[in-house]
This record gives structure tokens, sequence and C-alpha cells, in this order.
């Protein structure tokens, strides 16, 4: 795009190309307005999902503080369990709501703003630089480390919390084998909800978990994940505080404080195409009396419902619960999203295709390894090289890419990105000398115009937006007399080279009608370069 230092710009030109600059990056980051749209209604579920949540909790929580503030024997009986159940909510709202200002700091990053609250949407939704920029190059001012790593610290930290037993009465009821499997159950649980573990990709690479999360991730992306941590934190929270308070009532079980729970075992938001899970069981469950779950007027077994995903949007089911040999029918409630197929494309160099090209592409889907992904073009050639996409079309203006991934052992379409198809852009011509150009003030010595070891050659420049081989097939050299001569391929021929070592200092040789063929197979000619010998 900009001309070499013998054929300088004009301001104008100068000022045109910059914008083109600006315009190709912008294009670069696009990504689809349903895609952003997707991430946002995604976590707008899961924050009504998170306010369910919260109200079971706050409902455990009351029935605990009446418990025992009832008289001096309550106090006794459920002292130990209320303090458990109040420290499990204390270090819950603190990861909570360190999660919550690491969200608002990306969004006022994003959008240039002073949020005191989220949004209900991102202006700046698509932007994948300035969440790197925040959770993986910036460092956490109290750890000394990144962000990405501290928040991975503090998530694991709250696992060993929810999970390692600390309180007293838990440790006194860990000899009991019933009490320990329900406890280690829920340690199997917690651990796959908070893990940090390392992603291995398809060339057996190990991957941070600080990356595979916030590395050139859409803001939107980057902020419904963090949101579903903070739906995992309250749904683990309501979880642990209501089987501690089941607990305190297991001598004396009374049934009509039972609240039966909903525990989605793969989240409440699935792609179409995958399979809901969720865990029912009571708030207050007898041990020694398991309980019996219906819905839709048949019975669960293990209190474990699963049912194919389809349809896009907001699912919910509703049944009940049976305790020992007690009728009275304990209703429940469950909901989960099914969201429509995504996937993030980007073009790593422009948000075009050239043709003839090998055009290299970053394909991702949310949730979905790498070696799951496949990538279909009409009408062009598509190759894998490490973790880039080569597209190649062939012909026509409009190209469209395609990205499907196996889910649940099908492929699945996840989304499709329309792309314009345009000729590869003029190169400039350059005189070329062991690797350097010379020439590019305009004037150029003697003994390098004829080194028999210098060539013309057609490129970018070391500043262009993309690379691509070209081959110079043909070029004239007009001398000061008037006088042309031919040349073929990309060197002068001895007839050349003999006509310049006569010429005097000061004499100018211009070589023009420069040919040359791209990775197109196109033939262009490029402009001229006037060289005044010195």
């Amino acid at each position: 795009m900009g001309g070499a230092k013998n054929c300088p710009e004009t301001p104008r030109q100068k000022m045109i190309g910059m914008m083109y600059l600006i315009l190709t990056a912008m294009l670069a980051l696009n990504v689809s307005a349903d895609i952003l749209n997707g991430f946002t209604k995604l976590r707008h579920s899961m924050e009504s999902s998170i306010n369910s949540s919260e109200v079971r909790t706050a409902d455990v929580m009351e029935m605990f503080s009446v418990a025992y503030n009832k008289d001096e024997a309550s106090k006794k009986k459920y002292g130990e369990w209320y303090i458990a159940a109040q420290n499990i909510q204390a270090e819950s709202d603190r990861f909570y709501n360190y999660i919550e200002n690491f969200k608002l700091d990306i969004a006022n990053m994003v959008d240039g703003a002073q949020y005191d609250k989220m949004p209900d949407k991102l202006k700046g939704g698509s932007d994948t630089n300035k969440p790197h920029q925040y959770a993986i190059t910036e460092t956490d001012p109290e750890t000394g480390l990144s962000r990405a790593e501290t928040f991975k610290q503090k998530m694991n930290a709250y696992c060993d919390y929810m999970t390692t037993p600390s309180s007293e009465c838990v440790l006194k009821r860990m000899d009991d084998p019933k009490f320990r499997h329900a406890w280690e159950q829920k340690e199997e649980m917690f651990k796959s909800l908070f893990s940090t573990e390392d992603v291995e990709n398809e060339e057996s690479e190990t991957i941070a978990w600080e990356l595979s999360t916030f590395s050139e991730m859409p803001a939107d992306a980057v902020i419904a994940m963090l949101t579903k941590y903070q739906n995992d934190v309250r749904m683990a929270e309501n979880d642990l505080i209501a089987f501690i308070y089941a607990q305190t009532g297991e001598s004396d079980f009374v049934v009509n404080q039972v609240t039966p729970i909903v525990i989605p075992t793969n989240g409440e938001y699935i792609m179409a195409g995958q399979r809901y899970r969720a865990k029912i069981a009571s708030a207050m469950i007898d041990t020694n009396q398991v309980p019996r779950v219906f819905i839709n007027g048949q019975e669960i077994f293990d209190g474990v419902y699963e049912v194919a995903a389809s349809g896009v949007g907001p699912k919910s089911y509703t049944g009940y619960m049976l305790i020992g040999d007690d009728t009275t029918h304990y209703q429940f409630q469950g909901q989960y999203t099914v969201g429509a197929p995504s996937a993030t494309i980007s073009n790593t160099d422009l948000n075009i295709m050239y043709r003839g090209y090998d055009n290299p592409f970053s394909v991702s889907v949310p949730g979905v390894s790498a070696d799951k992904i496949r990538v279909q073009c009409a009408g062009a050639s598509v190759t894998k090289n490490g973790n880039l996409w080569i597209i190649k079309p062939a012909g026509g203006n409009t190209a469209v890419i395609e990205v499907l991934a196996e889910v649940d052992g099908r492929m699945v379409s996840m989304g499709k990105q329309e792309y314009r198809v345009k000729q590869l852009p003029r190169p400039d011509a350059y005189f070329m000398l062991g690797g350097e150009a010379k020439g590019e003030s305009g004037k150029i010595t003697r003994a390098d115009l004829i080194n028999s070891n210098a060539r013309i050659e057609a490129s970018y420049g070391p500043d262009g937006l993309i690379q691509a081989k070209f081959k110079i097939t043909g070029f004239a050299v007009k001398l000061p007399s008037g006088t042309e001569i031919q040349n073929q391929g990309d060197k002068f021929n001895g007839k050349t080279l003999d006509a310049i070592k006569k010429l005097k200092a000061g004499n100018m040789v211009t070589i023009r009608y420069i040919k040359a063929v791209g990775p197109d197979g196109a033939t262009v000619t490029l402009r001229a370069l006037p060289l005044e010998l010195n």
C-alpha cells in the first residue's frame, strides 16, 4: 500500500492509506452481531438463574435463623452448623463480588465508560483486544501476577474452601459413611465445576487455563463466561448450605420443611444437539430415606433427569418429590436455555479474502476443543496448518465459511460468515541486492546496479498487511539515449549490463513495464523504478 522512497506518496495518498488500515483493522475484528447477541442473551439467562439461586439460599438461611433463635436448646443444636452456613455464604459473596468487579473493569475498559453496575449490553462487545489486555497482559497490583492468574488462584481457593471440611461439626460427621459419601459427591461436583486445569490442543500442546479462558475472546463472550462462574458460585453455595441445614434435623426430620432443589450437572445453557442433565434433590434430606422424584408423571430413578435439547430458547419443567411414606407432593420447577449454535470467526490478515491466495483463519467455538472443529467453504480449498485454517478461493466475489463442531458424537453447524473475495492488491517493485532494497532514495551506485546478484523483486514491503510471493517475468530498461532494452526474468541481461557500464554519473536509468505473476496466476504491470547513477 505504501509507496517506496523513490515514488513518494502525496499527503492525500497517505491519508487514504491510513483510513484503509483503520478500516481493515476494524473488519479483522468483526464478529457476527447475531453471535454477540447470543452471548448477551446467555448472560441475562444466567443472571435470572443467579437470582433464583439467591432466593432459594435466602429461604434456607431464614429457616436456619428461625430454628437457631427459637430457644437456648435450639442454639446449642444448630449453633455450629449455622455458623458453618454463614461462613459459606460469606466466602461465596467474596468470590462472587470479585468476579463482578472483574466484569465491571472489562466493561468499563471496552466501552471507555465508568459503569458502577453492569450495563444490559456492551457497546464494545466485539472487542477481543481489551479483555485480553486486562486479563492476560496487565498485572494485578495486589498479587504481582496477571489478573487471569490471580482469578485462577482465587477460584482454586474458593473450590478448596467448599470441598475441605473445616468446621468441627462437619469433621465429627465424617466418621459416618453415609455423610462422608454425600460429602465426597459434592467434592467431585465442585471440583469439576470450578476446574482450572490446563487444556491440550490437537498438537498435544498444553494451553494454560488462563489463555484458553480469556485470550482473544470477544468481550461479550468473556462477560458471559464470568457470569457463568457467578452462577456456579450461587448454585454451589445453595447446594452446600441446604446440605448442611439437612444435617441439623437428621434425628427429627420434619417433612413439611422439605425444599426440593434442581442442580444442573452440565450447566443451564447448552447448545442444540447436546443433552441437558440435572440432579433433583431435597434441601433437607433424611439420609435414612431416599426421596422419589417424578417429572411429567414418570419416576426419575437416582434423582437424575436427562432429556435431549431441541429448539432454541428457554425451557422449563415441573415435578414433585415424595419422602418416605409421606404422601405430600413437594413441588419443584427447573429451567434451562437451549442456545443457537455459534462460532467466532476472525481472519488473521483482513476481513476479506484474496482470490488464489492462502488466506489464514483462526476459528474457535466456545466450549469445543480445536480437534472437534471442522471448516468448509464452497468454491475454495480448505486445509489445516497448525492452529490456522488456510482457505484459498478460486473465483467468485463472495465466499461463505461454515464452521461445524462435534457435539455428542455428531457434527453440528455452529454458524456461517460471508466474506468478500477480491483480487490481490498490486505490489511495488524493488531493486534488491543481498536481501536489501537499493536505490530507494532515487540514486544508486554503478557497482550495485551491475552486481550479478542484483534482481528485481515485487512485494508489499516489510510493513504490508499481507505477504504474497510474486515472480518477475520481465521488464524494460530505458537508457538516457532513449534506447530501451527488453529483459527476461528478474535480472539484467548482458546487453543491459554492458550499456550501464558505459554510463556516467548523473545519468538516469528507468526500469519500467515490470511484469509480475502473483499466487493467483494473474500478471500485473508494476510502477516504474527511476534510478540515477551515483
